[in-house]
């Protein structure tokens, strides 16, 4: 399966943050937001960055709630555009041996890169997506108390003291990496409409 084929299904509400406000604040939800301000991922050169507001004025509850929930958006979206990203490249040079649909003699290696394998992936192989996507969603929790993002799946069997500097550094690591991944991966989607279906074409000349 294609790794730019899942991404399409998540970056579609794909929400970055977080900005601060530079009035005086007042209310409780305000005071909430002077916390989140501190949060993993308020980092140089642009800090906090919520330009719409999405913290002060979201549906989830006050700023906390808000921050939490759309962290969580952004780091699970973050995750997906860098495995996404990952393979667009690696998919370009090479492919999985076998078959994607056996019973339609469709091989991996059948399947194009980019957005064009939207189409070509039979309507079996994308049910399994969706259902594997929403096993994800139902079985795989946010633990409580932890940073937006935290599934207790540990840190690829690294181990990193919670709280510590070496944590928070990692933590907005990914979370720097993510964003710019989701901009480098519709970056790659864009190009590809532009240059009529050709896949990473800016790059082609370096291979």
């Amino acid at each position: 399966m294609k790794t730019s084929v899942v991404s399409m299904l998540a970056l579609s509400g794909a929400v970055t943050a977080f900005a601060p406000n530079k009035g005086p604040l007042q209310s409780t939800s305000q005071l909430n937001a002077v916390d989140v301000r501190k949060e993993l991922g308020a980092i140089p050169p642009f800090g906090f960055f919520d330009p719409l507001g999405f913290i002060e004025n979201g549906p989830y509850g006050d700023a906390r709630d808000n921050f939490e929930h759309y962290r969580g958006v952004e780091v699970k979206h973050g995750r997906i555009a860098m495995a996404a990203t990952v393979g667009m490249l690696a998919q370009q040079t090479s492919s999985l041996a076998g078959y994607i649909s056996p019973s339609k003699d469709l091989k991996f290696a059948d399947i194009p890169n980019g957005l064009g394998a939207l189409k070509a992936v039979p309507i079996e192989g994308w049910v399994q997506m969706v259902v594997v996507i929403g096993m994800h969603e139902i079985l795989i929790k946010q633990r409580e108390g932890k940073p937006p993002g935290d599934f207790g799946t540990g840190y690829f069997g690294f181990p990193v003291e919670e709280g510590s500097e070496k944590q928070k550094a990692g933590l907005n690591a990914e979370i720097s990496n993510g964003r710019l991944a989701m901009l480098g991966i519709l970056g790659m989607f864009a190009s590809e409409i532009v240059h009529g279906g050709e896949v990473l074409a800016e790059v082609k000349d370096l291979a």
